[in-house]
């Protein structure tokens, strides 16, 4: 294990702390997804006010979970794309998951991913058009300004 940490290179400190938060935050939910149902999952809420002086950006807090999910087994991408939604919301970033589907060859498949500010996360757009969408989550709510 020691040597796939050395493996991801000179992260320095405050990466390796980043690294940790995500795998602690993966582990959390990749068991919440073993025994909470799906629909009562809870949603995170995205911080306004208490947020850390310096806080990492959307691809650094990319980068940490997916060098993270290097640790968890079976750590699929709804499993990253939800521990990314939720460190995201800590850092104060709106996020959403987006799950979408495909048939090919007469095969079913499914991916999970993460869109911040319209930018997918954790996959390329060229992945992402070769999925339709079927639900965000957690869903939009209508702007009642």
């Amino acid at each position: 294990m020691i040597a796939r940490v050395h493996r991801l290179g000179p992260i320095g400190p405050s990466g390796l702390a980043l690294l940790c938060g995500a795998f602690v935050t993966l582990v959390r939910v990749r068991v919440a997804l073993w025994v909470v149902p799906w629909n009562c999952f809870p949603a995170p809420v995205t911080r306004a006010f208490g947020l850390p002086p310096t806080r990492p950006g959307v691809d650094r807090l990319a980068w940490a979970v997916r060098s993270a999910s290097r640790f968890v087994p079976r750590a699929t991408c709804l499993a990253q794309a939800v521990a990314l939604h939720r460190l995201l919301s800590r850092y104060g970033y709106r996020s959403n998951v987006q799950i979408g589907v495909r048939s090919s060859g007469g095969h079913f498949d499914a991916h999970a991913w993460v869109e911040h500010e319209a930018k997918p996360l954790l996959s390329h757009s060229g992945q992402v058009r070769e999925y339709v969408r079927f639900f965000s989550w957690p869903p939009s709510r209508p702007d009642l300004s």
